[in-house]
């Protein structure tokens, strides 16, 4: 038989088709490397839906990879809704549930659509792995919802995925951020293998809010190697618990620290007011961060030294250590300490010229620091700068101007506070009750009182009772300023008993005064204030026996408490000692 031909036109034919398919595979894998590089450089939603029309023009949604950039893209730009869009529009797999999962769980805004997203796994023919499960439990441990860790815990066991390192990890840092230290312990006795992440996950439920040091410590001494993650968790549990002794010990053994090392010891110290160890911590760091020094201002100016809070202020300055919103507001709170109004306008000028955020917080502070120094235009000014204003910078300029008498203003702010339905806090009704006093308002505050009580829930503490009394007493109502004080349900505070000895003393009412002193020498018995004014009571009524009495005991006081200084002088007169009338009333 003879050999077959086939025909040229056959072959060209053929030929021709190869070459067409191959021009058409050659445009596509172009148009994808296109689109490739496209979702690589995209950074804003509108980009990418643009991208995303090219893509479903090309026919090239059903592309793994180019399915997966896309779907990150929109999880990461803060597009869920899209985001279920797309996982519907097609037949998405579970890997691209668990990348949409795991984009989410980074966001705590979107917790709650990694958890749709999941249900939806649940409820479809697909099934969790173990890639789905450490994500998703990372979201359960954010949300603080143990029922549904629970559940899911069940399946992953029931699915034997509890087997995967990574998975059992993720569920005990989940029971113990929730809370459940047994469940954690028990997960991690249950897995046949650890690791180092195993062993700081519950190291870390134990010593969160330092709950439990003591079983922390135990599964510290038994690990055979730790990670720096090890040791900060040590060192925070330390500090959370308030036990510095033993955290200073974890540092002093760390052989390698990072900032959140230096951060936590240093806020440790600050926090139980030990700021002498503070600052030898921060002059031994190796690099300062505005973090750290606004911890530094922040523990000097909670714990009375607002000098020393201002001068790690200026060297943050001569560092190069540009101050943020947080850094401002400490520096504030720390100046308003100082009263002094040349620092106030020195750092409001500051804050401009450095454009430091000014925010709510900020702005506050400033309105707080300038009515405390008696700045009140200015106070007044920058409350005005706030557009929508809380009760906080109500509460701070209704206080400012009650305190350097502006009472009348100050009320006017207030009634301006309950027509914008601001609900006011208890100190917004102590520079209520300051005005009040100051402008002799007696039976306004009386009202503003049973309203703060009745109308809006406040318990009196204090500073309440404080300005009530010394308002009534300044009314010459002490009888009735004095039955205030009985009836307090948790017992007379010293600022009120106080107040009210005052308002003895203008009156000459030494009845209720040796009642008011007899109680404040229980309460306070070192305060020698009380014993002044007592005496200068009986000294402007002439009953100079009383009076040295008062003084002898005053003086044994002060012996006591000076332990035999010679500083103590006699406050004894004798008869031919006695000062003449005006100069005894001015005692």
């Amino acid at each position: 038989m003879g050999t077959t031909t086939t025909p040229k036109y056959t072959i060209k034919y053929t030929v021709g088709i190869k070459i067409v398919l191959h021009c058409r595979c050659s445009t596509k894998m172009k148009k994808t490397e296109k689109l490739k590089s496209l979702l690589g450089t995209c950074d804003s939603i509108n980009k990418l839906k643009q991208i995303h029309a090219q893509i479903l023009r090309s026919n090239l949604h059903r592309h793994f990879l180019i399915s997966s950039s896309l779907l990150h893209l929109y999880s990461t730009l803060a597009s869920p809704l899209i985001t279920h869009r797309l996982l519907s529009s097609s037949a998405p797999t579970l890997s691209l549930f668990n990348q949409a999962i795991r984009t989410f769980s980074k966001t705590p805004c979107l917790w709650f659509d990694a958890l749709g997203l999941y249900l939806r796994i649940v409820r479809s023919q697909l099934r969790p792995d173990n890639f789905t499960y450490p994500f998703l439990f990372n979201v359960v441990a954010g949300i603080g919802d143990v029922r549904v860790g629970a559940e899911a815990h069940g399946r992953a066991l029931r699915g034997g995925f509890l087997l995967f390192v990574p998975v059992s990890n993720a569920l005990v840092d989940m029971y113990g951020k929730c809370g459940e230290l047994g469940h954690a312990r028990k997960v991690f006795d249950e897995m046949r293998e650890r690791d180092v992440v195993s062993c700081n996950a519950v190291i870390g439920a134990y010593a969160r809010g330092g709950e439990d040091m003591e079983n922390a410590r135990v599964v510290f001494d038994r690990m055979r190697e730790r990670s720096l993650i090890t040791w900060n968790t040590m060192l925070v549990g330390y500090v959370n618990c308030g036990d510095l002794s033993e955290a200073r010990a974890v540092f002093d053994r760390m052989l390698c620290r990072d900032y959140v090392s230096w951060a936590t010891i240093l806020i440790g110290y600050t926090k139980n007011g030990e700021m002498d160890s503070a600052r030898g911590i921060f002059d031994s760091m190796p690099g300062k961060t505005a973090f750290c020094c606004t911890a530094m201002i922040s523990g000097y100016s909670q714990n009375g030294r607002p000098s020393e809070a201002l001068e790690v202020f200026h060297e943050m300055q001569r560092a190069g250590i540009e101050a943020d919103a947080v850094t401002a507001t400490t520096v504030i709170s720390a100046l308003s300490q100082l009263g002094r109004s040349d620092l106030a306008h020195w750092i409001t000028d500051y804050i401009e010229l450095e454009g430091i955020e000014q925010n709510e917080y900020v702005i506050t502070a400033l309105v707080d620091l300038h009515g405390k120094c008696g700045n009140i235009e200015e106070a007044c000014r920058l409350f005005q700068r706030i557009p929508l204003p809380g009760v906080f910078p109500y509460s701070a300029l209704i206080t400012g101007l009650a305190s350097h008498g502006h009472g009348l203003k100050a009320l006017e702010y207030f009634e301006k506070m309950q027509k914008e339905k601001v609900q006011p806090d208890h100190i917004t009704f102590v520079g209520v009750l300051t005005a009040c006093r100051h402008t002799g308002l007696v039976e306004e505050g009386l009202k503003f009182w049973d309203s703060m009580i009745r109308d809006h829930g406040i318990a009196p503490d204090a500073d309440h009772y404080a300005c009530l009394v010394d308002m009534l007493g300044r009314a010459g109502r002490l009888r009735q300023a004095f039955d205030m004080i009985k009836n307090i349900p948790v017992g007379p505070y010293p600022r009120a008993l106080g107040a009210l000895l005052g308002a003895c003393r203008t009156y000459g009412n030494v009845e209720i005064a040796e009642s008011v002193a007899e109680e404040l020498f229980e309460l306070e018995p070192e305060n020698t204030g009380n014993y002044v004014l007592l005496s200068s009571i009986y000294a402007v009524l002439e009953q100079w026996d009383h009076a040295d009495t008062v003084r002898r005991a005053m003086k044994e006081k002060i012996k006591a408490k000076l332990q035999g200084s010679s500083v103590v002088q006699d406050f004894n007169f004798t008869d031919t000692e006695r000062p003449a009338f005006s100069q005894r009333t001015q005692l």
